[in-house]
């Protein structure tokens, strides 16, 4: 589970975004926290290129099979693609 000291810098929000479990190696949408719906295992995005692959980390037998999900996305002032709709 990501944590953070200081919630000032952390909005909520309502984007879907936040609800689509993605493959591995697929588009990051946006910057940000993914997280392993299978192990919880997390990992950071600048959300220009891939998600890890299935060889990035091994799942035990009886593990659910890697799926990334995005907990926190980064919000820039920076023209697209660092935030494609998470906001």
């Amino acid at each position: 589970m990501a944590i953070f000291k200081y919630s000032n810098y952390l909005a909520t929000s309502k984007s879907t975004s936040f609800d689509q479990p993605l493959q591995p190696s697929s588009f990051a949408p946006c910057g940000g926290i993914y997280r392993c719906t299978g192990c919880g295992t997390e990992i950071a995005s600048e959300g220009i290129g891939l998600l890890p692959d299935r060889q990035h980390h091994k799942h035990a037998p009886g593990v659910p099979p890697i799926q990334w999900q995005l907990t926190v996305a980064t919000v820039a002032t920076h023209p697209q693609p660092y935030l494609h709709g998470a906001g």
